[in-house]
């Protein structure tokens, strides 16, 4: 016998993530103001640009999951603000992790859909 879907089910937004490894993925990296801002613990720097958003991307991903922020779009203002990279990285990353399939487009910016935490994970793993 097969498990009951409904069509929610098919909905990126509406899957679960593993929100553990997450946050064991992001503990010594980031940090959350009482004011649901997020700082970097290390100096991003030391994060290739690529690995530099994806963290913040998935600080993002967990704010928005424990309905600390309204959303987890991404802009590129935002990620130039928070993570020292310029304007021209910011663009040209963001255009390759859509490329890839890590960031989907969505309203004026991006975001990590459910599906791709493990994979985000395992590239941070691998990279960071």
């Amino acid at each position: 016998m097969t498990n009951k879907i409904t069509i929610d089910d098919l909905y990126t937004d509406g899957a679960m993530f593993n929100q553990e490894a997450v946050l064991h993925m992001l503990k010594d990296k980031i940090a959350f103001t009482q004011e649901d801002k997020i700082i970097f613990l290390i100096d991003p720097k030391k994060l290739k640009a690529k690995n530099r958003i994806l963290v913040y991307a998935l600080a993002k991903k967990v704010l928005k999951a424990n309905q600390k922020i309204e959303d987890e779009i991404i802009t590129n203002p935002e990620i130039k603000e928070n993570t020292q990279l310029n304007k021209n990285t910011v663009g040209g990353t963001l255009k390759r992790l859509k490329d890839e399939n890590i960031l989907v487009r969505s309203q004026s910016g991006y975001k990590i859909p459910a599906f791709k935490v493990e994979e985000v994970l395992r590239l941070l793993n691998d990279k960071s």
